[in-house]
């Protein structure tokens, strides 16, 4: 019974230290990733400081406005072909 007590007591320290063993690992790696997003996150603080975000909002904006512009345009020119006016739109 003594020997069965110490191999269940062997195997059980075994299975302790694998799992030590690999908490450890997960640890590690844990840390490299959080240094990894730390990273990315301070470069995108920083691109969004540097004010490259802003100016490329500011563009897309621009775009938009005028594709608005130019979708309101057509839309008119459309409703006046429906409704059968022939009226120039405004620009």
């Amino acid at each position: 019974m003594s020997d069965l007590n110490e191999s269940l007591a062997d195997k059980a320290n075994a299975l302790k230290e694998q799992a030590t063993e690999k908490l450890h690992d997960l640890s590690e790696k844990a840390g490299e990733v959080t240094d990894q997003i730390k990273q990315k996150a301070g470069e995108a603080w920083d691109k969004v400081k540097s004010g490259d975000v802003k100016e490329e909002l500011g563009h897309l904006k621009e775009e938009a406005e005028e594709k608005i512009h130019d979708l309101t345009d057509k839309a008119k020119e459309l409703w006046n072909k429906v409704t059968g006016k022939e009226e120039t739109p405004e620009k």
